[in-house]
């Protein structure tokens, strides 16, 4: 089967090799075609990145969003555990008020 694949392509390589047409016109410019193509393509580029990126941009507020949240419960915690561990006038008369000693 090997060899069969091999003859189907020598025979279509000759078929071509002996197709005589003029490619000169085809061949014509066609960096510059191709260059100019691209660029068309190429137009919307940036549009279209932002558009692709902006679920991840979405993502990247909220992570921050939720960070930010995040680090304002614990300072908040931290500052209440402060409050509370630091003698005030109020504990200072439940104390006496109580008996109890500290």
């Amino acid at each position: 089967m090997n060899n069969n694949i091999e003859e189907k392509l020598s025979a279509l390589f000759a078929a071509v090799r002996a197709d005589e047409r003029d490619t000169s016109r085809v061949e014509f410019g066609f960096e510059t075609r191709l260059a100019a193509r691209l660029r068309e393509e190429g137009g919307g580029s940036l549009s279209a990145w932002a558009w692709k990126l902006c679920p991840f941009f979405a993502a990247l507020a909220l992570a921050v969003a939720w960070w930010g949240q995040v680090n304002l419960r614990a300072e908040a915690t931290a500052e209440i555990v402060t409050e509370a561990t630091q003698p005030n006038e109020e504990q200072v008369l439940f104390a006496y008020m109580t008996g109890e000693r500290r």
